[in-house]
């Protein structure tokens, strides 16, 4: 799809993103765990800081319990990228065999297979999209 960054022009259409096979990456799993340590730090200590200051013991259960569900959020939503990372590495070959042979056409701001297979006529980039992320396993409807 090489030819889809430009138009004729030579103007950029963004159509590398509207035709992109897998969505893009989200982001990193130690920076989400960082960040998950230390808004539990930040929950205990203001927890066990409120008890101190208010006279209130229970506070620092209040803090604890905080904590403990921030970092079972933070796994959960660790484990849910890592899952999501490594089902978009299984899903690009396929991704890549579908987007090898597809052409888009600047006439018609449309795309199409030469060969007709597995789309006989021309289909807009976004239902190419849709088409390419379903069949290589990124569209999010696929998850269980």
């Amino acid at each position: 799809m090489g030819e889809a960054r430009t138009d004729r022009g030579e103007r950029r259409e963004d159509l590398t993103i509207k035709l992109a096979s897998a969505p893009k990456d989200t982001g990193n799993g130690c920076i989400h765990v960082v960040e998950g340590i230390v808004l539990a730090l930040v929950a205990g200590l203001a927890g066990k800081y409120f008890a101190d200051e208010r006279d209130l013991p229970w506070l620092t259960a209040v803090g604890v319990v905080v904590a403990v569900l921030i970092v079972v959020a933070t796994i959960a939503i660790v484990r849910g990228e890592t899952r999501d990372a490594r089902r978009a590495q299984d899903g690009a070959a396929r991704a890549a065999a579908l987007t090898a042979e597809a052409r888009f056409c600047y006439t018609c701001q449309g795309v199409f297979y030469p060969s007709g297979y597995p789309s006989p006529g021309i289909v807009t980039p976004e239902q190419f999209r849709q088409h390419v992320r379903t069949a290589a396993g990124h569209d999010p409807s696929d998850r269980p």
